[in-house]
């Protein structure tokens, strides 16, 4: 019988591409949605590639007095006139890209729904993207499974219990904080998500790595993308 594989991963703002080569090795991937949000982080926004330089695109957020809130519970602060200056970035950087036709309108309906909760809009833009590269893996979110008390390693582990994994995807920072022994008792195999970055041709030099998924999209290089495997 086929060993269960599974990953568990906060819910990005417009991941990068070892999000989406991570979910296509798993049979079910999981949003971890319900730990506490980072400011300043990937969560709110990503990186892409200018004429100039590297640049932001940030969705604000409502964080005044909420320093302990989950992801899922972060919402999306509507009081700033945000979306103009978002797609106009994204718009200035790609406009002479070879698929910013396909993918800029589709973009801007996403951006442009009245979305209240981050996590949504996340979500909604990775699905968005994994239809684009073809990626079929079950998903789910962690606090549609069951609430959980726990934290660090033995939240993982009670996420791969209830999820009945065989085998754990980590990203290389677990080996500073999953206790191995305790998956070992579970009969839980942890592997070490290793992922080899691409060299693709972008819209200038020189190459810049970790961008946003949405760079290789524009820039009409999806392909150089692995196909589906499962570790």
């Amino acid at each position: 019988m086929e060993k269960k594989v599974v990953a568990i991963q906060q819910p990005e703002h417009l991941p990068w591409l070892g999000f989406f080569d991570k979910m296509k090795r798993c049979h079910e991937y999981i949003y971890l949605d319900n730990v506490q949000f980072k400011k300043r982080y990937f969560e709110n926004r990503n990186r892409i590639l200018t004429e100039q330089d590297i640049q932001w695109v940030t969705v604000p957020v409502k964080t005044k007095g909420k320093y302990h809130q989950y992801i899922n519970e972060v919402l999306i602060d509507d009081e700033k006139p945000w979306r103009r200056k978002y797609l106009g970035i994204i718009q200035r950087a790609y406009a002479k890209s070879p698929e910013f036709e396909r993918y800029y309108g589709e973009l801007t309906d996403i951006i442009s729904r009245p979305v209240t909760r981050l996590v949504d809009l996340n979500i909604m833009l990775i699905d968005w993207i994994r239809t684009h590269l073809e990626i079929t893996t079950p998903v789910r979110c962690a606090s549609d499974i069951r609430g959980y008390h726990d934290k660090g390693s033995d939240l993982i582990l009670a996420i791969c219990k209830d999820t009945k994994a065989d085998v754990y995807i980590s990203g290389p920072d677990g080996r500073n904080y999953l206790d191995f022994d305790a998956f070992a008792e579970e009969r839980i195999e942890v592997v070490f998500h290793e992922y080899h970055h691409p060299v693709y041709r972008q819209m200038s030099e020189p190459f810049q790595s970790h961008m946003s998924i949405i760079d290789i999209l524009f820039c009409g290089q999806k392909d150089q993308i692995a196909q589906k495997v499962f570790i």
